[in-house]
């Protein structure tokens, strides 16, 4: 019987993101890209659960494993664009960034710094969540990154000053974005239900962010929504896996009805890589004990794929500053 060779199967080894090498040491990094998680969900204010979305979206991605059944080429082969994406891409699996619980300060000052020695090595950061509040000490890194303008994709404005005074909570990473001098236009998109403040819906619209609820997306189309992100600059892109539909992803702490379809998410996303230049993003609010089939952790996986395949088939370089 003639042996066969490595077939690497999805249950098989260890469960880095797709089965990417694993490089822990940040120090000495040389990547493309670096998967990073920060498993944090003290900031959540209803279902806990989020701090193990990093470790389920690495199980699941798995079912997305490069060299996976003795195919030999890198990278994932698109059957709708027949086309092959990530094939000269080298990503790796930095792991996760060690949190100290009820220590907010602390934990997320060391996220920041964590995040500012990837970009140090010209690395393109993806960034693994954990609740939405992650997303502040993760773009505080990006100070060099001037002006800074962030795209926004959820169910929920997430602009809340405060809530009797904790400032650093999954309602508002996007208001204590708003603050940091660095920060260019902001752009939120998705937004629906009946849970919305409406002193946080006077604030950003205050601020003259561009706020296009998920009723004005349909109503305005793509192409018209896209105008509206800045085509020049970088762009910091942050997506709240609620910004689904719950029936596509039901595995978050706080879904709301009729959400975006997995085709429309792509889209927008894939518009929005050919506006500014993306220079990182991050996906948040994977909750896997809401979802035990894991129809979220792999929507989540295939947003951060698909996104990173247009991203860098797009012909200028993505990391340069």
């Amino acid at each position: 019987m003639k042996p066969y060779g490595q077939v690497n199967l999805p249950f098989t080894g260890i469960a880095s993101f797709c089965k990417f090498p694993i490089h822990t040491d940040l120090e000495t990094l040389s990547a493309d890209v670096a998967i990073f998680g920060v498993p944090w969900d003290e900031g959540a204010g209803y279902r806990p659960g989020a701090r193990f979305g990093p470790r389920s979206l690495r199980e699941y991605s798995t079912r997305f494993a490069f060299h996976e059944r003795g195919v030999k080429s890198r990278g994932y082969w698109d059957i709708e664009n027949k086309k092959r994406y990530l094939e000269k891409v080298h990503a790796v699996d930095c792991g996760d960034q060690d949190v100290l619980y009820l220590n907010v300060e602390e934990t997320f000052s060391a996220v920041t710094d964590s995040i500012g020695k990837l970009l140090s090595r010209k690395t393109f950061p993806v960034i693994l969540g954990g609740d939405h509040s992650i997303t502040f000490p993760v773009v505080r890194a990006f100070r060099e990154y001037r002006p800074l303008h962030i795209v926004h994709l959820d169910a929920h404005l997430d602009y809340n000053d405060s809530v009797e005074g904790v400032l650093l909570a999954n309602g508002s990473p996007v208001k204590r974005l708003s603050e940091l001098d660095f920060a260019g236009e902001i752009i939120q998109i998705g937004m629906r239900g009946i849970r919305a403040r409406e002193d946080a819906y006077r604030d950003s619209v205050s601020r003259e962010n561009r706020i296009i609820t998920l009723s004005e997306f349909r109503q305005t189309g793509l192409e018209k929504v896209l105008q509206q992100i800045p085509d020049s600059g970088n762009l910091y892109v942050t997506v709240d896996i609620d910004v689904l539909d719950p029936s596509i992803a039901p595995g978050t702490s706080s879904p709301e009805f009729d959400g975006m379809t997995y085709g429309e998410i792509r889209q927008l996303l894939k518009g929005t890589a050919s506006r500014g230049k993306v220079v990182g993003f991050d996906v948040v609010e994977v909750n896997p004990f809401l979802d035990p089939i894991g129809l979220t952790q792999s929507a989540a996986v295939m947003i951060v794929l698909e996104f990173l395949g247009t991203l860098f088939d797009i012909p200028f370089p993505r990391r340069d500053r």
